[in-house]
């Protein structure tokens, strides 16, 4: 007989007492994230042989997955990444052969910082099936935030020569490229995607970021203005504004846009940063 068990608690749970918690957090409008988690880890254990037979055990296993990955996915949304990496550690489990989980664990992995484990996840679905461009591109960001930029570049034409026309790819090589010091080649990746998707928004910050790092100040700010400027900017858009015009030498708006989201303190931070990384008056 399978029991359900919570290493942490080391409780045992009845099926009908898990799905009883579940439904108990998600009645109270201020419900705790962490007891739903909690709770639909434990769904996912095997249910006991004696409260089913195999065909709606197997439905019931089913639906425990489905829920487990919505709350998986609010977990890493809401910022609870070693949560999220929890729900999808045994979602990948219970799933093995799925690549579209096991790509959505390796992103949480990397969110909460262990990319040596992302990678290896990362690793057994690249380049290969439908998840193989969003795979080599986890790759590409994991091996930057380790420093092994070259690694990462090779990873990110991978993906575009399997997807020559991705937006994601195309973003993630002209990323890799900027860190290079490759930035004209890495604008033509993002103009490539303009040129069919004049609005978007990752290109264009990327562009504009690119562009500020050649010094080319105005065109940098007619890119960003609009997107940092629009009613749904978010804090990043209009903090990277504000590099843009700090490294301009305007320290006026860099500024005003840093109060925007920051306090004195940490605005005053950002200040000093920009005049420290500026590149010198020519």
């Amino acid at each position: 007989m399978t029991i359900l068990y919570l290493k942490y608690s080391g409780t045992v749970f009845h099926p009908n007492e898990v799905l009883k918690m579940r439904e108990k957090a998600l009645r109270h409008r201020r419900f705790s994230l962490c007891a739903l988690l909690l709770a639909t880890a434990a769904m996912l254990a095997p249910a006991r042989a004696d409260d089913a037979q195999p065909d709606a055990q197997l439905q019931m296993t089913q639906d425990q997955a489905d829920t487990a990955l919505r709350l998986a996915r609010a977990a890493r949304l809401a910022g609870d990444v070693n949560g999220a990496v929890s729900l999808y550690k045994a979602l990948a489990a219970a799933r093995p052969d799925d690549t579209a989980i096991a790509r959505e664990y390796g992103d949480a992995l990397s969110d909460a910082g262990n990319f040596d484990e992302a990678i290896g996840v990362y690793s057994k679905i690249a380049p290969a099936g439908k998840d193989g461009v969003a795979a080599l591109l986890g790759l590409e960001r994991a091996y930057l935030r380790l420093g092994e930029n070259t690694r990462a570049i090779g990873y990110a034409d991978q993906a575009v020569a399997l997807a020559p026309n991705n937006a994601d790819a195309l973003v993630g090589r002209g990323v890799a490229l900027d860190t290079l010091g490759r930035h004209s080649e890495a604008q033509d990746c993002y103009r490539a995607v303009l040129t069919v998707s004049p609005r978007d928004v990752p290109a264009r910050n990327d562009l504009a970021l690119s562009l500020a790092l050649t010094g080319q100040y105005d065109q940098a700010i007619e890119i960003m203005t609009p997107i940092a400027r629009s009613s749904d900017a978010t804090p990043r858009e209009r903090q990277n504004l504000a590099l843009i015009y700090g490294l301009e030498g305007n320290r006026d708006a860099a500024k005003a846009l840093s109060r925007m989201d920051l306090g004195d303190s940490d605005t005053d931070a950002n200040l000093r940063f920009f005049d420290m990384v500026r590149p010198p008056a020519k």
